[in-house]
């Protein structure tokens, strides 16, 4: 992404972020549909481990693919973040959505998940992009930003 300008880097970690995104959505799906089918777990209990599962498996993928260049000695400190914000940011939008969802529609936990994944994605996006992975401006000698 060296060379190219803000916005051409945001839509790249923004596509990155998704694709992540997806991939941490099938697995929240998967579990979610085990943990109440073959754990008979309830609704609510389910959608927590499931949650948890996907923000875990997304943290490990951001680092290493959508925010790559980030200094490794502060990873623990982003992990740390990521778990506060987007950990339970998505456990309650996903519980709250969810129930409401079923609530109102009749539909099963399965469905009325995927449409409270949909309505969160994009303040998960802006949580990550401006608060957790943002880089730091690098500093000319001079003392002025050079990005």
């Amino acid at each position: 992404m060296t060379g190219s300008t803000p916005a051409q880097r945001t839509r790249t970690r923004w596509i990155r972020f998704n694709l992540v995104g997806a991939m941490g959505f099938a697995l929240q799906t998967l579990a979610l549909w085990l943990l109440v089918t073959a754990a008979g777990l309830s609704a609510g209990v389910a959608i927590t481990i499931a949650v948890l599962a996907a923000v875990s498996h997304n943290f490990v993928w951001h680092e290493h693919f959508t925010w790559p260049h980030l200094p490794r000695e502060k990873r623990f400190n982003r992990w740390l973040a990521f778990q506060v914000s987007t950990g339970v940011v998505s456990v309650l939008t996903n519980l709250g959505i969810t129930m409401i969802v079923m609530t109102a529609t009749g539909l099963a936990v399965v469905p009325a998940n995927i449409i409270a994944v949909a309505l969160a994605s994009f303040a998960n996006f802006w949580i990550n992009d401006r608060l957790i992975f943002r880089s730091v401006p690098a500093v000319s000698k001079s003392g002025g930003s050079l990005s």
